[in-house]
């Protein structure tokens, strides 16, 4: 068997930039999923149950429940973005 040598080992180096930011197909769909359940099964109610119980009247209500609306169209924007 012949040692590789630094010499030898040019023909293997590659330009790994060109792989930044690639996401196979498969991994990408199951972050999707994963993101999606915890927004959609901890993160919301999780807000909702905190606003109810925080007796919070007014304005101020209204300005914090589109929290959660705000929080899904999060989802489906950086879903969007990533296809």
């Amino acid at each position: 068997m012949s040692k590789v040598t630094g010499g030898d080992m040019k023909m293997y180096n590659f330009n790994k930039s060109l792989l930044k930011g690639a996401v196979n197909p498969i991994d990408f769909v199951i972050s999707v999923v994963i993101v999606v359940i915890v927004v959609a099964a901890v993160a919301i109610p999780t807000i909702q149950d905190v606003l109810t119980d925080a007796n919070i009247t007014g304005i101020p209500a209204t300005i914090l429940s589109v929290i959660p609306t705000f929080l899904g169209l999060l989802v489906l924007v950086l879903i969007a973005r990533g296809m």
